[in-house]
């Protein structure tokens, strides 16, 4: 048999009351603590921004929308698409899925359903990184629903300013963080005007999927894509980005000029690489989304995707990489 104890007659009722109280006491201040820092912004943005509201649009025009599989970078080249598509064909483009880059960007077309499209017609990419035709000449008489991955620039090519301009444009919060990050980090390197390039480097699950086609960039492409940049500008800073930044630290350059972040939040690190003036990519559609928002001189790795692989296989290189890129 288990007994319970009652000490309470012997700490006197006063004592039981500040016991309490304290409890209560204790209790509160952890409540407020937790409130506090799953709201606040301290670099793992918790507080998500939301997507306005189903709103009626008065716009005549048939509306055409696109599908959002995969993840931000994903969602960047899906969005991208739609905001050339619906360009070249005169129609308003909508959001009728759910979308992370909300949480980065402050998209300004609406958000609507698929009741918005009244009748619509589907139209499916015939590559996940291959252009094809479809966008070009859509059925203008009735809705329009874009499948699939479409990782090419080719689809945006005619919308490239007003997609850097108008649609992917930081959070306030967030331009403020990168902006902040990057201006201490010019003070500590003594960098105020250097030339700043990004380099990211991506591992993780890269490491681990090569059977498919997934390949990461040796370590002699940094070195040498670093030095690029050094022969080209006398004064440089480079803010190195990764999912691994230990292995980096262990396996890269830890020159004066080189910076690497610490950052655990991948909003933060893409807003911080965008606000480069250059880029040494990796491999990934993050990695590439931050190159071409930088709009300066990009070095991506050639050997990525691996040729003879389901990757390598479902990549047409001329419309996946931009020409002005330089290949390494």
């Amino acid at each position: 048999m288990t007994y319970a104890i009652d000490f309470s007659h012997t700490m006197g009722p006063t004592r039981v009351v500040q016991a309490q109280q304290w409890f209560l006491g204790v209790l509160g201040i952890t409540v407020v603590l937790v409130l506090v820092y799953s709201t606040r912004y301290d670099g793992t943005m918790k507080l998500e921004p939301k997507p306005p509201p189903i709103m009626p649009n008065p716009d005549p025009r048939k509306k055409v929308t696109v599908t959002f599989w995969g993840r931000n970078g994903n969602h960047m080249f899906e969005y991208g698409t739609l905001i050339g598509a619906a360009k070249r064909n005169n129609m308003t483009p909508i959001l009728v899925e759910s979308t992370t880059i909300w949480n980065m960007f402050k998209l300004p077309i609406p958000k609507g359903s698929v009741e918005n499209l009244d009748t619509f017609k589907r139209y499916r990419e015939q590559l996940p990184s291959g252009w094809c035709n479809m966008t070009e000449q859509l059925d203008t008489s009735q809705g329009a629903y874009l499948m699939g991955y479409l990782q090419s620039w080719r689809y945006f090519e005619n919308v490239r300013k007003e997609l850097l301009k108008e649609h992917f444009v930081f959070h306030d919060h967030l331009k403020k963080a990168a902006m902040d990050y990057i201006n201490n980090v010019r003070k500590e390197r003594k960098k105020q005007d250097a030339v700043l390039v990004a380099v990211h480097v991506r591992r993780g699950d890269f490491v681990r999927q090569k059977r498919k086609g997934y390949t990461v960039a040796p370590i002699p492409y940094f070195y040498r894509a670093m030095s690029y940049f050094r022969k080209k500008y006398k004064n440089v800073l480079f803010i190195l980005c990764s999912n691994d930044v230990i292995w980096s630290m262990d396996n890269l350059d830890d020159s004066p000029d080189v910076h690497y972040s610490h950052n655990t939040d991948g909003y933060l690190d893409f807003a911080i690489m965008s606000s480069c003036d250059h880029m040494v990519m990796s491999a990934g559609s993050y990695s590439w989304w931050a190159g071409y928002m930088t709009g300066g001189e990009v070095i991506y790795y050639h050997g990525y995707p691996q040729p003879n692989t389901v990757m390598g296989n479902n990549t047409i290189r001329k419309d996946y990489y931009p020409p002005w890129w330089i290949p390494l």
